[in-house]
């Protein structure tokens, strides 16, 4: 029989046992609560309530018996009254009671001596106040009799009940202590057979497994007892036979890993011999364990067990670590090779040390840091070094000294004539002549582009600060000669003045005097040549104040303060206003009209140019379209916006929205705008021309290329600038206007003036062929609201103020 199977048989015997006293106890238990509840509901409860209504019956005949002494002889009869009321109520309230009693399961004689009891209680009840008090006390008495015995009998039949509760009950528990130890019995008996017919053989199985765990393995097993532990020694059986065949195995291949281990260590040690790096391992006592060759080529060849400190004299090479540790420094060797050093902490205090030769790596990092902080064109110090060298004088110097930055004017045009190649070497020479002019104990750094600085100890006054500017600028007027060509290039110069006494207390950095050589530069660069200047305080105010005025274009941009003024062109051969250009206003809330020349460069610089344009050209398209429709509108766009790819789209979106006609929109650009991405904006112009609109080149003849960017791109108009035609007086500014006009005759190019101030300006112009003018003769910029007084105004002059231009012209005319 299998082990499964007689734990089987033994948990149904145990289940049927435990049923058999689960049965027994839950019927001694279920008669027990039945004879409880009998008890209760026939005795205790009868009981109580029979002796709570003699309780009540006592009271009430006590009550009675105090009414009837407090009356009169004559009063004696129950008739009305709260007594009445009172008596009627409690015998009603104890017939209830009583009625209530009867209805549990009581014995016969309580039952007869209660039935008798409601006789007297129906009298008194029925009576109404007929009886005599003496015949109702009576009755009462009797009532509290009758309920006395019922009491008694009640009480008696309950104490039998009792006492057949307790036999019941005692019966029960010997029933239930018999069946506990049947059941303890049958399971004495179980653990016996269990241990008897599975124990020795567990034990047997153990002892088989232990002998064989030992390494035993010819000791016979033989498989008896329980099908399961017979099993196990079968199996047991087989694991001998396969212990047997892994022991011959296991020899066989133990001889195989003794062979494999030798060539793996020879292989370790060509391994270890062909590292680049040198390595050694020092065991707790810092004595040589293992090394490589490499090793020996620098430290010498050391039998295994050398103390460290004979091999190194470096006490760091063999200082202790930590398992599993790592420490890493450089080791210069007597050779003045540069090593770097890895150890690593072994067990045992044991130590892991490698050594590596670095020092053509040390040079290419020196080299790598030198490009780091110079220029890869000249050589010299870049902006970072340039501000690290900067800041290190400004905490180690005693003087003073002056810092200048420079770039080169032009330097675009001299790259796109000439080519980079050509820019480049130009570069080159400009830092070589700074190089030798700055002197030895500067230094000179290009910071990008055609953008250089000098750090001049030698300078330590202002004096000597502008002197250091003369003779950079005097320096510069001299011709380059690159790759057999004479370049001119003049330089802005940017100097500043400063003591290192106010850096070590922080209050400037090499950023702020950076700063302050960019406020001087870009004040220098408003010279149209070559010049200098020195940083003044009041510069960075000026920078405050354009930050102010950034933060106060985004406010106005946002807020609506930009409003479009108009100046009017005028036909002086028709007599008439042939249009408008759109001039933008700023009037701030604070400061009031701020000039255009203020904000449209920073607006530029800042990108808000673009968002300001489009508002401007839906503004004047928008308005233009109510205006007659022969006068056109002129607005004016900046190279900014020419970078935007949405300009096209947003051309047409406006002249769609507006309704405005394309031949009323005149576009005005000046020659700045070709100065990048040349290509791609006479593209631009050459699809606004396709569309109908008029392209004009403002102010003509101020650059160093118009006549070139009229050969590549047919203007339908040139403005003169109003520079020549102020003062006319002068031959060469006549000539030029008459040379502008006769050019645009020549290339079939319409032409207008603008600045014309007096009747003079108009009348030489127009004998020069000049037609269409503007300026403040004719008006200045008003807002859109006086467009009709406006024009009102001029037509009126050629009636009056202008009579007498219009009969020279007529003579003229006649003349002709």
């Amino acid at each position: 029989m299998s082990i499964r199977l007689r734990l089987f048989v033994g948990s149904i015997v145990f289940a049927l046992l435990t049923a058999t006293f689960g049965f027994f106890s839950y019927n001694s238990q279920v008669s027990s609560l039945e004879l409880i509840r009998q008890l209760y509901s026939n005795g205790m409860d009868p009981l109580s309530r029979l002796q709570q209504a003699k309780s009540n019956v006592d009271t009430l005949r006590a009550r009675f018996e105090s009414g009837i002494e407090k009356k009169d002889s004559s009063q004696r009869f129950v008739a009305e009254g709260p007594q009445l009321e009172d008596l009627l109520v409690n015998v009603s309230a104890l017939n209830a009671e009583i009625g209530g009693v009867l209805s549990a399961d009581l014995s016969e004689p309580a039952r007869k001596m209660l039935r008798s009891v409601l006789y007297p209680l129906s009298l008194i009840s029925t009576a109404q106040g007929h009886l005599s008090d003496q015949t109702v006390l009576r009755e009462l008495k009797q009532v509290s009799l009758g309920i006395g015995e019922a009491v008694q009998i009640v009480h008696n039949d309950m104490v039998g009940m009792k006492s057949d509760a307790d036999d019941s009950i005692h019966g029960a528990m010997i029933l239930n202590g018999i069946a506990i130890a049947s059941v303890i019995l049958a399971l004495s008996a179980f653990f016996v057979f269990l241990s008897r017919s599975v124990g020795g053989a567990l034990r047997r199985l153990v002892d088989t497994a232990r002998a064989l765990a030992a390494g035993q393995l010819d000791m016979p097993i033989v498989p008896t007892g329980p099908r399961e532990v017979r099993n196990v020694l079968a199996a047991l059986v087989e694991m001998q036979d396969r212990c047997e065949f892994l022991e011959t195995t296991l020899a066989e291949k133990t001889d195989l890993l003794s062979g494999q281990l030798a060539v793996q260590q020879d292989q370790l040690a060509a391994a270890l011999n062909n590292m680049t790096q040198a390595l050694c391992m020092l065991d707790g006592q810092k004595r040589l364990v293992v090394c490589n060759e490499v090793f020996g080529e620098y430290f010498g060849n050391h039998a295994a067990g050398t103390p460290g400190r004979k091999i190194f004299d470096d006490p760091r090479l063999t200082a202790p670590l930590q398992e599993h540790e790592t420490a890493v420094h450089l080791h210069e060797m007597e050779s003045g090779a540069v090593m770097e050093v890895k150890r690593r902490g072994m067990p045992e205090k044991g130590l892991l040390i490698t050594f590596e030769d670095i020092t053509e790596k040390q040079q290419i990092a020196k080299r790598l840091e030198h490009l780091a902080g110079h220029d890869g064109l000249t050589d010299l110090p870049n902006r970072r070094c340039f501000g690290e060298d900067l800041d290190e004088l400004l905490l180690k110097s005693r003087g003073p000294f002056t810092v200048a930055v420079l770039d080169i004017r032009n330097f675009k045009s001299i790259n796109d004539t000439y080519g980079h190649p050509i820019g480049d070497a130009l570069l080159k020479e400009c830092g070589r002549r700074l190089v030798e002019l700055a002197g030895p104990r500067a230094t000179v750094a290009r910071l990008g582009g055609d953008e250089f600085a000098i750090i001049a100890p030698a300078a330590r006054s202002p004096e000597d600060s502008l002197a250091l500017g003369e003779k950079i600028l005097a320096d510069f007027e001299a011709p380059f000669e690159v790759e057999e060509r004479r370049i001119f290039a003049s330089a802005s110069i940017g100097l500043v003045h400063t003591s290192p006494a106010k850096g070590v207390a922080g209050e400037i950095s090499a950023d702020i005097i950076l700063q302050n050589c960019d406020l001087a530069l870009y004040k220098a660069k408003e010279d149209r040549r070559g010049a200098y200047r020195i940083f003044q305080p009041s510069m960075r105010q000026k920078l405050k104040q354009r930050r102010e005025m950034e933060l106060d274009l985004q406010v106005a941009l946002d807020k609506g303060q930009f409003e479009l003024f108009y100046q009017p062109f005028v036909d002086a051969e028709e007599g008439r206003v042939s249009g408008f250009e759109a001039l933008l206003r700023w009037r701030h809330p604070e400061k009031g009209m701020i000039s255009p020349s203020l904000f449209i460069p920073l607006a530029e610089e800042t990108g808000l140019i673009e968002k300001l344009g489009v508002w401007g050209l839906e503004t004047a398209c928008r308005q233009a379209a109510g205006w007659p429709t022969d006068m056109a509108v002129s607005v004016n766009l900046s190279a900014v916006q020419f970078k935007s790819p949405t300009l096209l789209t947003d051309v047409a979106r406006v002249l769609s929205t507006s309704g405005l006609a394309p031949s009323r929109l005149q576009i005005e650009v000046t020659e700045s705008l070709f100065l990048d991405e040349s290509d791609r904006v006479l593209s631009i112009l050459s699809e606004f021309r396709r569309r109908g609109l008029t392209i004009s080149m403002d102010d003509f003849g101020t650059g160093y290329s118009s006549l070139g960017y009229l050969s590549r791109f047919p203007f339908d108009k040139i403005k003169i600038d109003q520079s020549f035609v102020r003062d006319m007086a002068r031959p060469e500014n006549i000539a030029i206007v008459r040379s502008v006009i006769g050019l645009s005759r020549a290339l079939g190019m319409k032409v207008i003036a603008e600045g014309i101030e007096t009747a003079e300006q108009m009348q030489v112009l127009y004998d020069e062929g000049c037609r269409e003018m503007q300026g403040y003769f004719f008006s200045r910029p008003r807002p859109a609201g006086d467009l009709p007084l406006m024009l009102s105004e001029i037509a009126n002059r050629w009636d009056g103020e202008f009579s007498a231009f219009k009969r020279e012209r007529r003579r003229g005319a006649n003349a002709a």
